[in-house]
């Protein structure tokens, strides 16, 4: 194994194309419009949401989220290591709000992450039993997505992210046609295609805002470009625009996809948050789709919540080792393989994790309180969803309020301020939406949140006074090695 103290990844291979595919493949289009695509619509805790105009909320979700991506991808044109996050904070307001940051991101990703297999083992089962009859304790399969996940990350970033590539284009291509399917029909009964869900005033005005704060949870992900800083050849450019491409075309694939669910439901926002999956009840119906092109679509599903796994390790892995090759957690995690040039210990680490939550679920029965009929895994998943995505929507708020301060003297300061504040604005609403109202078990995750980093900033304490502060190297020599 190599030194953890100069620890370096593989050689710098990956093409704008990789870069761009570890960022949607985190965001999981398709996983998004499946699962959380209602929560917009109003299948929430508050029961509020933007209904028929779940478009409008999208787009000003993404035009927020946009400001804080913005921030983002020009601090990646000056600092060019793989902490991504974390290291534009400790650029803007030193280490010790650098390693917090750092210990609330890294943490919410390492419980996303055991989060994905779950619902990967829990969906998979479900498709097994309806398409062949054939029952596999989801356990069983969400250890097996464990290893599977844990080899490709290993193995190394090309192969991380040609996977996520082309499961993420498979999978999103077929929910795209099914949605101009829907459009080119005329939506339901044929007579439903109408400018409503593009007017903001199809709603209340309280509820577009409750779409806007959960639409910005779809959104999730896209900075995690950031994390090939070191091995992509041309981080300067490959990865501001990754950042910002994948902005760009997510969110208006989640127009299109969420226009197509509108008018298939026929405008009547309450069926369509009522249909609590309605992506796989617009496929299944007789409408449009099939129950066999229901299952058919649910493989898709399957297969692009496993990319979001897959891009979860990578962002995971490498943000790690940035934070203990500097110090600031264990050395063992800045460990990479002697051949394939990864962080080893980290994709152990978050293996570990993964492996403890699917057996603490299976061997307690969920963990939490069940209602009839619904699945083991499912309310832990909920919980953990939740605690990562709080937790992630911090970090936006963090990093955009970090460039107001650390590139005030390097961009245009308009752009800036708008940016910042934009950002600032949408994730703090994020924030606010996953605790306003929340219900058991979510209540807790503020509460288990706040201790979390409660130990982070004991961390950062133990850590700063054992090992003095200093600034970090924002560019990496040439070649990419540290």
């Amino acid at each position: 194994m190599s030194d953890p103290g100069t620890a370096s990844l593989g050689r710098t291979t990956v093409s704008m194309t990789g870069v761009l595919a570890q960022s949607v493949g985190f965001m999981g289009p398709v996983f998004s419009v499946a699962t959380l695509l209602p929560l917009i619509v109003g299948l929430s805790a508050t029961g509020r949401g933007a209904g028929v105009a779940t478009p409008v909320a999208i787009i000003i979700a993404g035009l927020g989220i946009f400001g804080a991506g913005w921030v983002i991808a020009q601090y990646a044109k000056r600092i060019h290591l793989c902490g991504s996050l974390y290291e534009y904070i400790c650029d803007a307001f030193g280490p010790r709000i650098g390693i917090v940051a750092g210990w609330t991101y890294f943490g919410a990703m390492l419980v996303l992450a055991a989060a994905t297999f779950l619902v990967l083992g829990g969906m998979t089962q479900e498709f097994l039993l309806a398409a062949f009859s054939v029952n596999v304790p989801w356990w069983v399969l969400s250890l097996v997505f464990v290893a599977i996940v844990t080899t490709i990350v290993v193995v190394g970033v090309q192969v991380s992210v040609r996977a996520q590539l082309a499961l993420v284009l498979i999978s999103s291509a077929i929910v795209l046609i099914f949605s101009i399917y829907i459009i080119a029909k005329g939506g339901l009964g044929g007579n439903s295609l109408s400018a409503t869900p593009f007017n903001p005033f199809a709603v209340s005005g309280p509820d577009l805002l409750f779409g806007v704060l959960y639409g910005i949870n779809m959104f999730i992900g896209f900075e995690s470009a950031a994390n090939l800083a070191e091995e992509t050849d041309n981080p300067k450019r490959h990865v501001p625009r990754a950042v910002l491409w994948s902005l760009t075309i997510v969110g208006a694939y989640f127009i299109i996809t969420a226009y197509a669910q509108a008018v298939g439901f026929g405008l009547d926002g309450t069926a369509w948050k009522t249909s609590v999956f309605p992506l796989q009840v617009l496929s299944s119906g007789s409408e449009f789709g099939s129950s066999g092109f229901g299952l058919f679509l649910s493989v898709f599903v399957i297969l692009d919540i496993l990319a979001v796994a897959i891009g979860v390790g990578v962002a995971a892995t490498r943000g790690m080792l940035a934070m203990a090759r500097a110090g600031r957690l264990p050395s063992t995690l800045a460990t990479v393989h002697p051949r394939f040039r990864t962080p080893v210990v980290g994709a152990t680490l978050i293996a570990v994790v993964s492996v403890a939550m699917i057996l603490l679920v299976a061997l307690t029965d969920g963990v939490f309180a069940r209602a009839e009929g619904q699945p083991q895994w499912a309310p832990m998943f909920g919980w953990m969803a939740g605690f990562a995505g709080t937790g992630l929507a911090l970090m936006y708020l963090t990093v955009s309020a970090a460039g107001a301060r650390g590139l005030w003297n390097e961009v245009n300061r308009v752009k800036l301020l708008v940016a910042a504040s934009a950002g600032i604005l949408v994730s703090g609403g994020a924030v606010f939406g996953a605790v306003y109202k929340a219900s058991s078990p979510l209540d807790t995750v503020p509460w288990t949140l706040g201790s979390w980093i409660a130990v982070g900033v004991i961390w950062s304490l133990v850590v700063t006074r054992r090992r003095p502060a200093t600034s970090i190297n924002p560019v990496l020599p040439s070649g990419g090695q540290l």
